[in-house]
This record gives structure tokens, C-alpha cells and sequence, in this order.
């Protein structure tokens, strides 16, 4: 079944991207140090394998990680979500710290998303879209009270 595939990585010397099913219709991305113009386009390729299946799903992007982007990673990322919008439920993304996101980029990818830089807020839409995203993604929580679980690697 689609949905039971592993998580994929894509990386190269300056970053990665860790990508799949979280759980039946919700696809998850987490996003490490730089974002290449070479991994971008291959992510976005995956992406749109993805959406051609043809079924409705709820985007998450964990970019907490990524500290840069080419500008090309980014417009092959729009041009796949511009493509297949419809097929896009909800896009959710957690910004990085220090990273701006612009309002063009955004509206570029339509509505509804959400961006935000709150992790908790990221994580709880997670867990609510995806019960058993914890498990597929290799989950740990740090504490009972504050859930942060980061990709083993």
C-alpha cells in the first residue's frame, strides 16, 4: 500500500530532506541545513510522482532545520504544488527561526495553508491529521508535558 512505504532522504553535501506517508493522507517533509537547487528539484520530482496518483492529501513541511534554500529548490516546490493544488487538502509549514517567509511565496501556493514558527502548534496539527505519525517517523518525545521528536537519523 502507498501509505506504508518508508521514509525517503534525499541529501548531498550541504543538506537533506527526509520525506513520506506520516499516515494515510498526510505526507511529511523535514528539511536539514541548506536546501540545494539539486535536492529541491529532486524532492519536487517525488512530489509530483506523488500527487499524480491522483488522491487528496494534507501537506507537512518541518523546515525548523533549514537554515538556507536555493531559490530554485523553492520555485520547483511551487510549480509542483500550482500544478496539483487541488490535490492539496491543507499545506502546514513550520518555518525556521530566522527564515522569512514572504507573503508572495504564500499566495503562490494558495489556499488554505498555515505557517508558522511555533513547533508545538506544527506538531499538534501533525498528530491530530496523523495519530500515528509519532511512529512513523521515529517519534521520541522529550518530556511527557512538551512533545519535540526529531528524525533519527
Amino acid at each position: 500500500m502507498l501509505h506504508s512505504d518508508p521514509l525517503e532522504m534525499l541529501a548531498d553535501a550541504v543538506g537533506s530532506v527526509t520525506f513520506g506517508w506520516a499516515d494515510t493522507g498526510v505526507f511529511y517533509a523535514r528539511f536539514s541545513r541548506c536546501l540545494s537547487a539539486k535536492t529541491g528539484e529532486a524532492f519536487a520530482a517525488r512530489l509530483r510522482s506523488t500527487a499524480r496518483i491522483g488522491m487528496r492529501f494534507k501537506y507537512f513541511a518541518d523546515a525548523r532545520a533549514l537554515e538556507s534554500y536555493d531559490l530554485t529548490a523553492r520555485s520547483a516546490f511551487v510549480r509542483v504544488v500550482g500544478e496539483h493544488r487541488r490535490l492539496f487538502e491543507q499545506i502546514h509549514i513550520l518555518a525556521w527561526r530566522d527564515g522569512e517567509v514572504s507573503r508572495a511565496f504564500v499566495e503562490a501556493l494558495g489556499e488554505p495553508v498555515c505557517v508558522t514558527r511555533d513547533s508545538f502548534e506544527f506538531e499538534a496539527k501533525l498528530m491530530s491529521a496523523a495519530p500515528r505519525a509519532r511512529a512513523t517517523l521515529a517519534a521520541k518525545p522529550e518530556s511527557p508535558h512538551r512533545t519535540r521528536w526529531p528524525l533519527r537519523r
